[in-house]
């Protein structure tokens, strides 16, 4: 197996869903956090990261082609999450580089 999986990462306003899934869209694990229950950006990275670690752990990183993340607000050329009305976190959060930062990548 090499390269040949992705993460999908989906930040809502409510809760945080995540999976891991193959090249034919095959769900493998999917997992999810409540987006509200953590008032600071760093606890929440850490939430998500415990919940994603296990499984990217189980494949092995080598094997990860690549992470998406969908968020309100959120900047495809930027990485940020920029003033999000129903996220708990104001302002602009670097988000592509917290998460690839927490991932080690």
């Amino acid at each position: 197996m090499t390269k040949s999986l992705a993460i999908g990462i989906d930040i809502g306003g409510t809760n945080t869903t995540f999976g891991l899934v193959n090249r034919d869209g095959e769900i493998l694990f999917k997992g999810g956090i409540s987006t509200p229950a953590y008032e600071h950006i760093a606890d929440y990275i850490a939430a998500l990261m415990e919940g994603i670690m296990p499984y990217i752990e189980s494949v092995g990183i080598e094997n990860i082609e690549g992470v998406g993340v969908g968020a309100p607000k959120g900047n495809y050329f930027t990485g940020e999450i920029a003033f999000a009305p129903n996220l708990p976190w104001k302002g602009v959060i670097p988000r592509a580089k917290l998460i690839s930062e927490a991932m080690n990548l």
